[in-house]
């Protein structure tokens, strides 16, 4: 269990951690000169029970709200610390509002230097925090005299047998608070695990703020979990990593993302929920920039409302304003995921103006305030992936891409199988092909490949003597539902009806199983005397414009007989001057594979001899032959390529 302090400076936070664990969280030279916390504190204390109970002391003062920002983050207690003496003051406040604003529900009120006043002040102190968090019980203690500690470990001994770890999901995430290099083991990172699992001798990548979108590719050597060493550490868990790589101490900063391959990638633009608090001192506007704190990051942003501004009757009275849609332009490339708690300040940092969540960690230029895009938004504002799926994928809405959900999600392979076996989720079907993985309403899909189908059949209807669809002209006109854009998918559906039968593909057309192209009277006696024509001729295979002259079909018959004999595989072009029937290519080749059988290279002058045909019909012929890798050209000579192409192109 992680236990964070919060409160005003000096009101005995770092007094306090040391009473309950023995050690002086403040380590630098500075902060025990000064007597002032600056950086973050870590202590660790075993319970009786010997459970690890870890404590994060952050700053009190204004100057370092950015550190104590970092380090409530992801905690699963808080103690908000308040001076018997002083009471609340401006950072008690600050410091309540960041960890509701982080999501930090668990608080317990802890009163310091009970001995210094009197009894009636710290009751009325505790009347003021039990207004304050109304859901947090209120300790007293003095950590000179120790009086309240006793109380006040039972209770953290307690919550710390009864806490139950949040299931451990997805790939490894971890925000790096602190690097250093230490002698004889080299680069070590710290920080909180977000997500996932990670194990001595696993393949990360560091996201430097330096390194791009691809990171850097890093080993864990040896791994250290709440102050102790460990072969394996996991979301929820204080976690020091010993890494191998080729990066250097100087190339990390505080914020920076150690997290698994598959997860992903950093990005410039991330949709979110936010919420604006009530008091603010003056209106946020559109593209006004921020500061975002994000992890252990801290970074310039802009923030793009993607809604209208609630109506001010419509607002939330509690602790914050209205929840919005919004779009962050941030300044630098961040790895972030579904779910991650945000908070942001002004740009100078002199006041907190809101927190929320991320919705989506790779959002786009154009288009980003689109009705559906808005819709899929607020399905994300939700707790758990099986209600998001459900929502994203009713009756009509654009079919979901598993891939990037999972991925935007940080779900496992595995992760997404538990996820859509949900009861939530009846009445959907997953389409799972090499072009993608979707999930869509089931009456959708046969409406998908219903429409598909009916394409084809309605091209059947208009051009009858056509052996098919063009399978880029199908696609182009199926692509999606409802007119809706859903890259792949009616190439997904093309191959379910392939594969049920109902539908053919071949040369690069589709018909339907029981098409056959209708021809009229005309066009079938122009074909037979096509055929006959080819037949006499043999190898000597005549010009376009010599069937032309010899058969005077007319220039538009004769162009749709060839047409619909090359679509059916009847005839063969060996060139834009000349067509062939396959049983005289197959006789052609079969004449080469003599000539071959006695010599292994031959020439154009030597196929022509031996066929006893023109030099201009040779070399087409021999450059039909080496397109379909019947033959292959080395020099001036040829030589048989592969002699199986004929059998497998020309039947």
């Amino acid at each position: 269990m992680m236990v964070a302090t919060a409160g005003h400076v000096d009101h005995g936070k770092t007094s306090l951690v040391k009473q309950l664990t023995g050690v002086n969280t403040d380590r630098l030279e500075e902060e025990q000169r000064r007597g002032m916390t600056i950086a973050l504190g870590w202590a660790y204390r075993k319970t009786a029970a010997g459970n690890s109970v870890g404590f994060v002391d952050v700053p009190g003062h204004r100057r370092f709200i950015n550190t104590m920002i970092s380090g409530v983050r992801g905690v699963d207690l808080a103690m908000l610390v308040v001076d018997a003496g002083e009471g609340v003051m401006p950072q008690t406040l600050e410091h309540a509002r960041v960890m509701d604003l982080l999501g930090v529900q668990d608080i317990l009120a802890v009163i310091t230097k009970t001995d210094r006043v009197a009894p009636e002040q710290v009751r009325a102190l505790a009347a003021t925090l039990g207004g304050l968090l109304p859901a947090a019980p209120v300790f007293l203690v003095s950590s000179l005299s120790g009086s309240g500690i006793a109380a006040l470990t039972g209770e953290l001994e307690a919550r710390a047998a009864a806490h139950r770890a949040a299931a451990v999901r997805g790939h490894f995430r971890l925000s790096i608070d602190r690097a250093f290099v230490l002698k004889g083991a080299g680069l070590i990172v710290t920080g909180t695990a977000m997500a996932g699992r990670v194990a001595v001798g696993d393949t990360l990548r560091l996201h430097a703020a330096k390194a791009g979108i691809e990171g850097i590719k890093v080993r864990v050597r040896g791994l250290h979990v709440q102050d102790e060493a460990a072969s394996t550490g996991q979301a929820g868990q204080r976690c020091a990593l010993n890494l191998v790589g080729d990066v250097d101490r100087e190339e990390i900063q505080r914020g920076d993302m150690l997290a698994d391959p598959r997860c992903v990638a950093p990005s410039l633009r991330l949709d979110a929920r936010l919420r604006l608090l009530d008091d603010l001192p003056f209106p946020l506007k559109q593209l006004q920039p921020v500061k975002l704190y994000l992890g252990a990051r801290r970074l310039a942003a802009k923030v793009y409302f993607l809604e209208p501004q609630t109506p001010s009757s419509e607002r939330c009275r509690s602790v914050g304003g209205p929840e919005r849609l919004v779009q962050f332009l941030l300044k630098e490339p961040l790895q972030v995921c579904w779910g991650d708690r945000f908070l942001i300040q002004d740009d100078s940092e002199s006041v907190v103006l809101g927190g929320g969540t991320v919705l989506s960690p790779h959002a786009p230029q154009w288009h980003k305030r689109q009705a559906s895009r808005l819709g899929r938004l607020r399905a994300l504002n939700r707790s758990e992936p099986a209600e998001i799926l459900c929502h994203c994928s009713q009756p009509g809405l654009p079919p979901v891409n598993l891939r990037e959900f999972g991925a935007a999600l940080n779900l496992q392979d595995v992760e997404i199988d538990e996820v859509l076996e949900s009861p939530l989720l009846l009445g959907r079907v997953r389409v799972r092909q090499d072009a993608g993985d979707w999930l869509l309403n089931q009456d959708d899909w046969i409406t998908q490949r219903e429409r598909l189908y009916r394409q084809v059949v309605d091209w059947h209807a208009q051009h009858p003597m056509d052996t098919g669809m063009p399978h880029t002209e199908l696609l182009r006109a199926c692509n999606g539902i409802g007119g809706d854009c859903a890259p792949n998918m009616a190439a997904v559906a093309l191959d379910a009806l392939v594969q049920e039968k109902r539908l053919h593909l071949a040369g690069g057309r589709v018909r339907c199983a029981d098409h056959r192209p209708a021809t009229s009277p005309a066009i079938q006696a122009a074909w037979e005397r096509l055929q006959v024509f080819l037949t006499r001729g043999g190898f000597r295979i005549p010009l376009l414009s010599e069937i032309e002259r010899e058969l005077q079909l007319g220039p538009n018959v004769q162009t749709t007989v060839i047409a619909l004999a090359l679509q059916s595989g009847n005839l063969r072009q060996i060139s834009p001057k000349r067509v062939a029937l396959p049983e005289v290519l197959r006789g052609l080749a079969a004449e080469i594979g003599l000539l071959a059988a006695r010599q292994d290279f031959f020439t154009v002058i030597e196929v022509k001899t031996h066929l006893n045909l023109g030099r201009d019909l040779t070399i087409e012929i021999l450059e039909f032959f080496d397109r379909i890798q019947f033959t292959q050209r080395q020099g001036g000579t040829r030589r048989i390529r592969d002699a199986a192409a004929i059998k497998r192109i020309l039947t």
